[in-house]
Order: structure tokens, then sequence, then C-alpha cells
């Protein structure tokens, strides 16, 4: 049996969650999870300005998510760690194995439509 997290944990799982709360930063989440990239790549993979870029890859090195390095005239932003990815994929594969059941249950719900349209098999 697991030991429950202490409440410290649990605010620091918080501050984190609230970082990915916001759906440009989770776009920015997804665009690098392959390679490093600049803001002016970010941006584009992400469909946002660089200005908006730059600002939330600032508040998201802030709170640890992404790190940031300095090669020649660029700086190029990657995923602090990769067991982010590997907890957003876990993430990810359990509300997808949630909206099957419960596609199984009801397929007429409206709550279906509004998850099915944002959840996707990788």
């Amino acid at each position: 049996m697991k030991k429950a997290m202490s409440h410290g944990s649990c605010q620091m799982l918080g501050t984190f969650f609230a970082t990915f709360g916001h759906s440009t930063r989770m776009k920015i989440f997804c665009a690098l999870q392959g390679t490093p990239k600049t803001v002016t790549e970010v941006a584009v993979d992400a469909g946002i300005s660089i200005t908006n870029a730059s600002q939330h890859l600032r508040i998201m090195r802030d709170r640890g998510a992404v790190t940031a390095e300095k090669r020649a005239q660029c700086v190029y932003y990657h995923i602090a760690d990769p067991r982010f990815v590997t907890a957003a994929m876990l993430i990810h594969d359990a509300l997808y194995e949630q909206l099957v059941r419960e596609a199984a249950l009801a397929s007429d719900r409206p709550q279906h439509r509004r998850l099915s349209s944002i959840l996707q098999p990788v």
C-alpha cells in the first residue's frame, strides 16, 4: 500500500498542475515533447505569437516545468524532466480509457461529445 502524500507534496503538485491548467501552456508543453526549441519555433508549433510564447515559457521556467539553454545567439527550451512527459501520457491514457468506458454506457451524452473532441488516442 502506497503512503499518502503530505500536505506540502499536494501543494507542490497543485502548483505544478496549475502551470498546465492554462491551455496555451499545455500547447507549449506538447510542442516541446520532441527536441529543444527556440521561442519562435515554440510559437509556430503552438500556433501562438512569439510574445505570448515568451511570456508563458518564462512562467513555465519559473515553476520548473521547462529549462532554458543558451546556444550561441539562441535560447532553446526543453521539458525539464522526461518524467513529466511520461506522467502526462499516463494521465492522457487514463482520461482516454475513462472516455471509452463512458461512451460504452451512454454514447449520446453531451459531456461525451465534449470530451471526445478534447481527447484523441495516441
